[in-house]
């Protein structure tokens, strides 16, 4: 008996029998279409195209590293119900989850990172969703850049490791420099220090061989005394220069010299020391007159290391000689000694840095190591050349050859800044006021030219004082600071200042008072141990009228402040007689436009107000914006009148102008100049010209005028 089974439904029972077969559904194979990268179509074999057959027929799909934005279609056809698919899918590798199913047959993949992945495909059931009707996969492989490639990475490694190894290099290396500028500062200020001692034993000793009466024995040690603190100061300057050498030396100053004049020089510098050592010391040439080009200062340390070091190493009654010679285009020094020599094995270490011989340093005589090197360098900048020959304990031989012309040089040096002289000693003014803490009161009678000193150091400042008080009246004080306070109290003509100073520094005073209108017109004289060119010029820059390097020479001191002051004294009558309508023109001696701008301000305000009878200093005071007693001390320093004599003489000036002129009469010329009396105009006039208004009226063009300027008394004139 067949069985059967049994459905209900709404129109009744139905029937089936058990061996009924239900038809199968059918649909077409799952298909991969429309490949696109970073949404471009691709094809098999394009330009680029990762495609070797079509998209369908890939098994691995492999794209390069820019190619990981890209997206294909999957379609099939369900020929009982072509509605009745759906499609899932996830990327193993990268997403491990199956997408929502859907009937969106476009998947897309972007910015998809390098890596190796598999691309499942499924067609599912609409209705039973755990019905899979097929499943595709595809191996997708996005490569590496070339730089993140496992040989890049390989590569990447050592370099890393190099790098690392650089920056710890570089930070060591800068602990070192940091800690190598702090021994190289320490000299420098130390050799910085030794200048003003220096100075307290040249300047009394220069005094003394000029002012006493000396035996020709002390006259002679006194020399040789002289001769030795130019030697500290040479080794000093070595020192200080030493941390720039590198920066500044590779500059030539140069100038044209005699060589034999030159070369005795030096050598006779050398003359007392050979004596005290019993050493043979000459010089000879082969030539009576030579003309060559070099920098001297150089040069001077060049042949002074190398002499000092052969009378320095050679033993009592030995020999030390010096020959030049002309070799046409070329000149060629030779020192030889009778020394310690230099050992073979070292002679190649020549030329470096703290290089001495070990025989040098076992003889236990003093030295750095730092002057062979100096002299290296040196004669490379005059393109010169130098060789040394040496045996152990027979001596030593130098030979240096120069070119006598080196236009290179020369055009470098005409085309740098001015030349200054290097040599030129700096001063430091001391001033004492006895309102301010820790100065001195220097007496003086008031109608002395007045000088201002600053200098820290209390024996220099003390001994300044003693030398210029016969001749000024000198105030001091020992900072920047201080002096800023005492210069608008004691209103100096002249500021004579050290460098170098606690609280404020010289240089940072000669700015503020070259800044300051009641101030700017004071010359400002430097002083300082800081000699090189690149100080000097700094110095200048900021307005500095001189500047002078320690130890310093008492006639050029001397010197320095009568021409300063000298210069000032022109400059007075300059401005004394300055038309307001002419232009500036600054000059080195002290003119500037702070000076001009206020002088040409105050006699266009006296100009403007030249009729009015009422006007007066007070009221000049107000317009300027300035003290009684700064405008005072301001126009005294500038013209040499006080405020009240510089109005009245622009006032007869302009009365003069209009007497020439003839259209008025002398009354009408008294009110239209500012005098409020006819009489006293006639007074001041006959004073100031020599002759009566009238009589000016008649001969004044073809007279030239005398003037006559009597001033309020000073005390009254500058009192607030």
């Amino acid at each position: 008996m067949n069985k059967s089974f049994v459905f209900g439904s709404t129109d009744g029972a139905i029937e089936v029998p058990e061996n009924v077969k239900f038809p199968s559904y059918k649909f077409s194979r799952m298909i991969f279409s429309d490949f696109h990268v970073s949404y471009q179509p691709v094809y098999p074999d394009g330009k680029d195209s990762p495609l070797k057959e079509c998209i369908d027929e890939t098994d691995v799909l492999k794209l390069k590293h820019d190619q990981n934005t890209f997206s294909l279609k999957v379609s099939t056809i369900n020929y009982d119900s072509p509605g009745n698919t759906f499609y899932s899918w996830k990327l193993e590798g990268f997403y491990e989850k199956w997408t929502q199913p859907g009937t969106n047959s476009l998947i897309r993949f972007t910015n998809l990172p390098p890596g190796k992945y598999t691309l499942h495909v499924r067609a599912i059931s609409r209705e039973e969703h755990d019905v899979i009707f097929e499943e595709r996969t595809m191996k997708v492989i996005i490569a590496h850049p070339f730089w993140l490639s496992w040989w890049a990475i390989l590569c990447y490694v050592p370099l890393v490791i190099w790098g690392f190894s650089f920056i710890l290099r570089v930070i060591n290396l800068r602990k070192q420099k940091n800690i190598s500028d702090e021994k190289t500062q320490f000299f420098i200020n130390t050799a910085h220090d030794i200048r003003t001692p220096l100075t307290m034993i040249k300047a009394p000793l220069e005094e003394l061989l000029d002012e006493e009466p000396l035996t020709d024995t002390g006259i002679t040690r006194t020399k040789a005394a002289l001769r030795n603190v130019d030697s500290l100061l040479r080794l000093a300057t070595n020192l200080i220069n030493f941390e720039r050498a590198d920066v500044y030396s590779s500059e030539l100053s140069i100038s044209e010299y005699e060589l034999n004049t030159y070369l005795k020089d030096v050598c006779n510098s050398f003359s007392s020391y050979a004596t005290i050592k019993h050493i043979d010391f000459t010089y000879e040439s082969n030539f009576n007159y030579l003309n060559v080009w070099f920098d001297k200062e150089k040069m001077d340390s060049i042949l002074k290391n190398i002499i000092s070091n052969s009378l320095k190493y050679t033993a009592e009654n030995g020999k030390v000689s010096v020959s030049v010679s002309d070799m046409n285009d070329f000149w060629k020094v030779v020192i030889s000694d009778t020394g310690i020599g230099i050992p073979a094995s070292e002679e190649r270490k020549l030329f470096k840095l703290h290089f001495r011989a070990s025989n040098a340093i076992n003889s236990k005589v003093t030295g750095s190591g730092i002057g062979l090197m100096l002299v290296g360098k040196l004669v490379r900048l005059h393109k010169g050349k130098i060789q040394i020959k040496s045996v152990e304990h027979q001596g030593t031989t130098v030979q240096i050859i120069f070119p006598k012309n080196n236009k290179s040089t020369q055009e470098a040096t005409s085309a740098s800044s001015p030349k200054i002289q290097l040599q030129t000693p700096e001063l430091t003014v001391p001033n004492v006021f006895s309102n301010v803490a820790n100065t001195e009161v220097v007496t003086a009678k008031k109608e002395m030219q007045r000088i201002l000193i600053v200098e820290d150091n209390d024996e220099l400042r003390s001994y300044l004082v003693s030398l210029l008080s016969p001749q000024y009246y000198v105030q001091a004080c020992c900072n920047g600071r201080e002096a800023l306070v005492i210069v608008k109290e004691f209103w100096p003509e002249l500021i004579l200042s050290d460098v170098m100073m606690p609280e404020m520094q010289g240089d940072e005073l000669c700015a503020a008072i070259k800044k300051d209108v009641e101030t700017s017109h004071i010359p400002v004289l430097l002083l300082t141990a800081l000699g090189d060119e690149k100080n000097i010029l700094d110095g200048l820059t900021i307005g500095a009228d001189e500047y002078i390097v320690k130890p310093f020479s008492v006639k050029l001191l001397k010197a320095n402040i009568a021409n300063l002051l000298s210069n000032r004294a022109l400059l007075r009558q300059r401005y004394a007689n300055l038309e307001i309508d002419s232009e500036p023109v600054p000059s080195a001696n002290g003119m500037n436009s702070l000076d001009w701008k206020f002088i040409s301000e105050v006699k266009k305000n006296i100009e403007k107000n030249i009729d009015n009878t009422d006007f007066c200093v007070d009221k000049l005071c107000e317009l300027q914006g300035v003290s009684r007693t700064s405008l005072y001390s301001k126009l005294k320093a500038l013209t040499g009148q006080s405020p009240t004599a510089l109005i009245r003489v622009t006032r007869l000036k302009y009365a003069a102008r209009l007497l020439k002129e003839g259209e008025h009469n002398i009354g009408e010329i008294a009110d239209m100049s500012g005098f409020s009396e006819t009489k006293y105009f006639r007074e001041v006039f006959k004073k100031y010209y020599r002759m009566s208004p009238s009589t000016y009226a008649k001969e004044g063009k073809s007279l030239s005028s005398v003037v006559v300027v009597e001033d309020e008394p000073e005390e009254e004139e500058a009192t607030d």
